[in-house]
């Protein structure tokens, strides 16, 4: 999630603290906690490989939230009023925890079992913003203000929400995982993640026609042949978890598509050839950038391309949309004839 949906969570389970005393130090103890694992991010000023190795690693693991758990407490016992350094510690872990917390709802990857792993760690139920979410939080703070029931019933109700979203996550997988047996696509997993949401100015079909749909495909592959639907864009609008990526793995390719977990919609949007399977990819694994973007990418994609004689393997992660949109993360090794070889990191 957004820093500020941190914090403003923390805020709120503050809020919901049975009242004592300390009610200032102790809100002070659980906001800084929820914010302080995004520290991390000073990273991308040592480059975007260091970046996403560092990002939601150390400083998001059980064992880093422990150290900086009770050094930030540490402080705020040294500096502050309140001379109970366990009760400090409990909330700045506290308000940590919610961090974690949120941050494994979307696909983007925790490590949170660093230093000892770095798997990356995923539940796959929010966009990494989401109005209606962060909404629940306001709404509970401002309800809350006197009354600190209220800010128990809207920790319940984003309960509720994510529960709600983990229901659309079973069927947006099931949905696609179903359409691509049916069309004889072998499933050799399947995946359904949260995607930014639009709001479209008119439906992308005709009434009573929400069906399987494709585009033309992408790389050189086939997909299945369905019913076409207009791939038309609106306007983005982060609010709600009801927009959807649909993946399917056959074993050689990654298909794509946009899913409606409401009605099962399924609208295909390209079939790529794994990264790591690209003759042109291993031969540049054994560069550092390289190897950091194949650990990091979930579904790595590439395609090559010769810009003035000079061949360009461009890296993407179809977890972030397809090679016709604006995609972040991406990686661009340029091969000069003479061998020599340049590294660019940027956005699509």
């Amino acid at each position: 999630m957004d820093t500020v949906t941190h914090g403003l969570t923390g805020w709120l389970i503050a809020r919901a603290l049975p009242s004592d005393a300390h009610r200032k130090e102790a809100t002070v103890a659980v906001v800084i906690g929820s914010v302080l694992p995004d520290a991390d991010n000073v990273a991308s000023l040592l480059g975007s490989e260091l970046y996403l190795r560092l990002h939601r690693g150390i400083s998001h693991s059980f064992a880093g939230m422990a150290v900086t758990s009770l050094l930030v407490a540490l402080l705020l016992y040294r500096f502050g009023k309140w001379k109970d350094l366990k009760k400090l510690t409990l909330l700045v872990l506290l308000g940590q925890l919610s961090h974690i917390a949120l941050d494994l709802l979307n696909a983007y990857g925790t490590q949170i079992f660093q230093p000892f792993s770095d798997a990356r760690f995923s539940f796959d139920l929010l966009f990494i913003i989401d109005l209606a979410f962060t909404g629940i939080i306001v709404l509970g703070l401002l309800l809350s203000r006197y009354r600190p029931s209220h800010a128990r019933a809207a920790l319940a109700v984003l309960a509720a929400y994510v529960g709600f979203a983990a229901f659309l996550h079973v069927r947006a997988e099931d949905a696609v995982r179903e359409a691509a047996v049916r069309h004889g696509v072998p499933v050799i997993s399947s995946w359904a993640l949260p995607r930014l949401g639009e709001i479209r100015s008119l439906p992308d079909v005709v009434p009573g026609r929400r069906a399987e749909a494709a585009v033309e495909p992408r790389g050189g592959f086939s997909i299945p042949v369905l019913s076409a639907i207009s791939g038309e864009k609106g306007i983005p609008f982060p609010a709600g978890p009801f927009a959807w990526n649909g993946f399917v793995d056959d074993g050689s390719t990654y298909l794509r598509a946009e899913v409606d977990p409401l009605d099962g919609a399924i609208h295909w949007r390209e079939r790529m050839r794994k990264g790591r399977d690209v003759p042109e990819v291993r031969a540049l694994e054994n560069i550092p950038d390289v190897r950091t973007y194949l650990w990091f990418a979930r579904f790595p994609a590439a395609y090559v391309s010769t810009v003035e004689g000079k061949t360009v393997v461009t890296f993407f992660d179809l977890r972030f949309g397809g090679v016709t949109g604006r995609l972040p993360f991406v990686l661009r090794v340029i091969e000069s004839p003479g061998g020599s070889k340049q590294v660019r990191w940027g956005r699509s």
